[in-house]
């Protein structure tokens, strides 16, 4: 399956290498972003693209910053952790560090991965095994959903990519009990998957993805039925992964 990933998010995938995957479902989320945040320090020292692409995104004093005004930073510690919190949608490192580590979640990891590669298959397996995977979140800050992830946005750069198939992907997520309106809390809160679209320029670049006109129709009820969607609600109230 073809899978559009922009040189940005490529840059941040080459970044952190051999930090993600598998492993990084076994780690609580402060190892996990620790080690991230050593990275990105390796990262900032040695001028690595992927560094540069973290920073301006979310570091709040280099976002949107020239190359020049971000390598010649003056960053510690303090710095790197931050930016790998808010780029897991945390506020800053407090918010990490106040969050209790919750049990694994290597089976919604898994299955963000397979939507992310546009693998039904897989997905389909995942999803009848374990129905409560369309409405669990994230354990990161954002509390993404399955579905927020079609979105591209908001959630880990790495893994704002974006299969061929996403349309029929998100149609496969509604089928199994998504909630189109369930809301997440990436950009101060209060994201639904369609105004992700609608501001993620990864689809755009993509081309030919329509996944919005995919997520609208089943808002309008062309697609789930409405006692489908109420029942996806009510499990979506507060559904976190691994719980």
């Amino acid at each position: 399956m073809e899978v559009y990933v922009s040189p940005e998010v490529a840059a941040v995938r080459d970044l952190y290498d051999g930090l993600l995957g598998e492993d990084a479902a076994r780690r609580t989320p402060v190892e996990h972003l620790r080690l991230l945040a050593g990275r990105l320090a390796d990262g900032h020292r040695e001028r690595w693209r992927g560094a540069l692409v973290e920073l301006t995104n979310w570091h709040p004093g280099l976002v949107g910053r020239p190359a020049e005004a971000v390598w010649s930073a003056c960053l510690d510690e303090r710095d790197h952790l931050t930016t790998a919190a808010r780029g897991h949608g945390y506020p800053d490192w407090a918010a990490v560090d106040a969050d209790p580590p919750g049990p694994a979640v290597q089976t919604f990891e898994r299955c963000v991965e397979a939507v992310l590669a546009g693998d039904v298959d897989a997905v389909t397996t995942l999803v009848r095994a374990h129905p409560d995977l369309v409405t669990t979140r994230s354990r990161w800050g954002h509390h993404a959903t399955l579905l927020h992830y079609v979105a591209a946005n908001g959630v880990e750069i790495h893994r704002q990519r974006v299969p061929a198939n996403a349309a029929d992907m998100v149609r496969l997520l509604l089928d199994h009990g998504a909630d189109p309106a369930a809301e997440a809390d990436m950009y101060g809160g209060g994201r639904t998957t369609l105004a992700l679209l609608l501001t993620s320029s990864h689809p755009a670049r993509a081309g030919g993805v329509s996944v919005p006109s995919a997520i609208s129709g089943y808002a309008l009820g062309g697609g789930a039925t409405s006692s489908t969607t109420q029942r996806s609600s009510a499990r979506n109230k507060a559904r976190v992964a691994g719980e």
